[in-house]
């Protein structure tokens, strides 16, 4: 119960300096953030994100030796303050300054080489997402294969339909309400049916994967439903050029679930052919 506690109190450590670092540098290069400048529950929600998305990789990988989320969210902190940090700076010019109709200051600002910081910190909860559902990937496929060593705790993972089904749904509830929290904060409009599809799709999407991996121990279709959400998230973020990818990601998701499907489709034929081969080569031996 010790060991527990110090663990959670490193990770929550870890989870507050993730935070103070990200404000600190977006300060000194001039943006108008922090917890002061923002409505109390905004802050909360906002800068209670940074501390989670920093302390939960962590309490995973001491409470359960789990690796992956630490770097999915390692690389992707890492990327958003490199590119940050490099040159050329970020410049801050009010709207006037840009449009020489407009004679006197707006008060709004634009930002140009710049806003990395700003587009991680607003998706926080997706790579928590993403980070989430990668260790929970890792721990069933590292509890399941003699060549990978064993996670911490022994936990109950469910092979039957009604088991592995339930789970999967959990785990494509946790993707949908991520995803449709990114491609709303980017303007997501229409009709409600369009939330619909997408929401459905959503939980279809990882679910399906999910389920083949805890029903049929095909580790890769999880794997590539995890690696597409997170690039879909991050290009949505950071690439600049027309176009909503992660919108097309909601919309699109069943081309999606074909790429996952068709991995798992190689999957398990590779594995049927090593299978066939390896028991061919014991009987000859």
């Amino acid at each position: 119960m010790q060991r527990r506690a110090l663990h959670a109190a490193i990770a929550v450590a870890v989870g507050i300096a993730h935070a103070t670092l990200l404000v600190g540098v977006a300060l000194r290069l001039g943006y108008d953030t922090g917890p002061t400048l923002a409505a109390p529950l905004e802050s909360i929600v906002r800068y209670g994100g940074l501390i989670a998305l920093g302390a939960v990789p962590v309490w995973l990988a001491l409470e359960d030796r789990l690796v992956v989320p630490l770097v999915v969210v390692g690389v992707l902190v890492g990327l958003a303050l490199y590119w940050e940090l490099t040159p050329p700076a970020p410049t801050f010019q009010d709207v006037a300054e840009i449009e020489p109709a407009i004679d006197e200051p707006t008060g709004h600002t634009v930002v140009s080489d710049g806003l990395y910081l700003t587009h991680y910190v607003s998706a926080w909860y997706a790579w928590l997402a993403g980070a989430v559902l990668a260790g929970f990937w890792e721990h069933v496929v590292r509890a399941r294969t003699r060549w990978l060593p064993d996670p911490a705790h022994n936990l109950p993972i469910p092979s039957d339909r009604r088991g592995a089904g339930i789970l999967a749904v959990i785990a494509g509830l946790v993707h949908t309400l991520a995803s449709l929290g990114i491609a709303s904060s980017w303007g997501m409009t229409g009709p409600s049916g369009i939330y619909v599809w997408g929401a459905l799709g959503g939980v279809v999407a990882f679910a399906v994967p999910t389920y083949l991996l805890l029903r049929h121990d095909l580790a890769l279709p999880t794997a590539v439903a995890v690696v597409l959400f997170v690039n879909s998230v991050h290009s949505q973020q950071y690439v600049s050029g027309p176009g909503d990818p992660h919108v097309l990601y909601v919309g699109a998701w069943f081309v999606f679930l074909g790429i996952a499907l068709f991995v798992g489709a190689l999957e398990y034929g590779l594995d049927r052919l090593w299978t066939q081969w390896s028991g061919g080569s014991s009987a000859t031996a």
